[in-house]
């Protein structure tokens, strides 16, 4: 599983057989449940996640009691709250695995650690934080540019695997849809 993490960190920096054994001994590896919760909100947001196989998700809970979910992580990618994270508060979100899912975690004092140890990690991570905004920014114009099916057409032309991964009704909190309204664009498109 480490090997996932040193190839994706390959394709930004270059990394010695022996830095990449270094930088593999400040993670943790874990193995969650489906469903099993990673980060709980109004938690203290220590650790962040990376995915070698699986998938998780980023939500909160609406004042209306709905789970509206932010964000997914498949292989390869990161995911935690980054904000509270980075200032070590206590989260506004939970992290929950939608599949089986085997993880890489990084706590807070490692991942400063390694940005010290290792600054071409410093490269890296800017990378990631861009990509990762650049998606969110995407997300916000998508949100706030197209019709409820426009989105969904899109959107699954952009990600076919989520489309295929991911269970209608959290693929439907994602966007911002009901699970109903979100079969019966399906629906449409079929007849």
């Amino acid at each position: 599983m480490t090997n996932n993490l040193i190839d994706h960190i390959k394709t930004y920096v270059v990394l010695s057989e022996k830095e990449s054994s270094e930088i593999v001994s400040f993670f943790d590896y874990k193995i969650y449940k489906k469903k099993e919760t990673l980060l709980f909100s109004e938690t203290r947001c220590e650790e962040l996640f990376f995915v070698a196989k699986g998938c998780l998700q980023l939500y909160f809970i609406d004042n209306l009691g709905n789970k509206k979910t932010t964000q997914f992580a498949i292989e390869s990618w990161w995911l935690t709250d980054f904000l509270a994270f980075q200032n070590q508060k206590l989260s506004n979100f939970n992290i929950e695995a939608v599949e089986n899912s085997k993880v890489l975690s990084i706590s807070f004092s490692k991942y400063n650690e390694l940005l010290d140890e290792f600054p071409k990690m410093e490269k890296y991570f800017r990378a990631i934080y861009e990509t990762a905004y650049g998606s969110a920014l995407m997300r916000f114009k998508y949100l706030n540019s197209y019709s409820k099916e426009e989105m969904f057409f899109r959107f699954r032309s952009e990600f076919p695997e989520f489309v295929q991964r991911v269970p209608q009704y959290l693929l439907a909190s994602f966007l911002g849809l009901t699970p109903e309204y979100l079969s019966e664009i399906k629906r449409k498109q079929l007849s």
